[in-house]
């Protein structure tokens, strides 16, 4: 049996909004505070329904003691900095707050409207992320918001995935993924959406990849075409050394595209591939002008 939720009077939420009763009363009675009736019909205030009101009103409680909470549970920051599109900024202080609902209504709203599905991902997603990472950087997030940020992203671009038509049987082959000591998820799994709707054979292989898992899966897929997204570098020179030992062993008439945040204009001098992506509609312009005849 799940645990019964905290509730809370007008009174208390008050002393710890450092409000005034009435204020917080007729918050509750605007449907501002989600609130509960009891028998006797005393306002009554649950956490969950609190911490609600916290978000869409961006505020912090000022005494969380008051309600029995430790001093931690008061939100971090303000709004997540990113773009001024009022879909951008609803999506990404939704993801913060781990409103997953709200950032997949944002998500489909612009997919109904006509927009491609990896565009519409590309653009909230993208413009979070960097607004997480200035976040962080200003210790407005926890790692937890951050974590489970990227899990509901992952779980969207997923959902726009299986949205896609079927791919044809004659469809050229791609793959690819974040070599190894590269975390990151959601470059990869942003790729392999804008290549599968653009009619490619898309496979992530994920992040934190080997290069001889690259090279296994090179055997075993027989792609057309590959990329490596690079979030980050901890050792440039292993990096360099065995991007161009997986570049080595891809034969001439394989593909292999190069893109990330990471890839700085002095660093890739220094690597082999076949062409440099500044974005995901880049890599689509580029893919389809190396898909071999009879891929779609």
């Amino acid at each position: 049996m799940p645990a019964q939720q905290p509730q809370y009077s007008p009174k208390q939420v008050a002393v710890a909004l450092s409000a005034s009763e009435s204020s917080v009363k007729r918050w509750c009675d605007q449907g501002a505070i989600p609130t509960i009736r009891t028998v006797g019909g005393h306002r009554k205030i649950t956490l969950e329904g609190l911490q609600d009101f916290l978000r869409r009103t961006d505020r912090n409680l000022e005494s969380p003691q008051a309600l029995g909470l430790p001093s931690q549970q008061t939100r971090r920051g303000g709004p997540v900095p990113g773009g001024d599109d009022p879909d951008q900024r609803l999506f990404r202080n939704a993801l913060a707050s781990g409103d997953e609902d709200t950032c997949r209504r944002v998500v489909w709203k612009r997919v109904r409207s006509g927009e491609l599905r990896s565009e519409v991902a590309g653009y909230l997603v993208t413009d979070a992320m960097h607004g997480f990472g200035q976040a962080w950087d200003c210790d407005q997030l926890d790692a937890y918001q951050e974590r489970r940020g990227c899990d509901i992203c992952i779980r969207l671009i997923n959902e726009l995935r299986g949205d896609l038509p079927p791919i044809a049987d004659n469809a050229a082959v791609a793959i690819g993924g974040a070599p190894e000591g590269d975390p990151y998820q959601l470059p990869t799994a942003l790729v392999e959406l804008s290549l599968r709707e653009a009619g490619w054979n898309a496979v992530s292989l994920g992040s934190n990849l080997p290069t001889d898992s690259f090279l296994q899966a090179i055997l075993d897929y027989q792609p057309q075409l590959v990329w490596l997204s690079v979030s980050t570098i901890s050792d440039t020179s292993s990096f360099v050394s065995e991007q161009n030992r997986l570049a080595e062993h891809i034969s001439d008439d394989v593909s292999l595209l190069v893109g990330g945040r990471a890839l700085s204009s002095e660093l890739r001098p220094q690597l082999r591939y076949t062409a440099h992506c500044d974005g995901l509609r880049n890599l689509v312009d580029l893919a389809s002008m190396i898909r071999p005849v009879g891929g779609l």
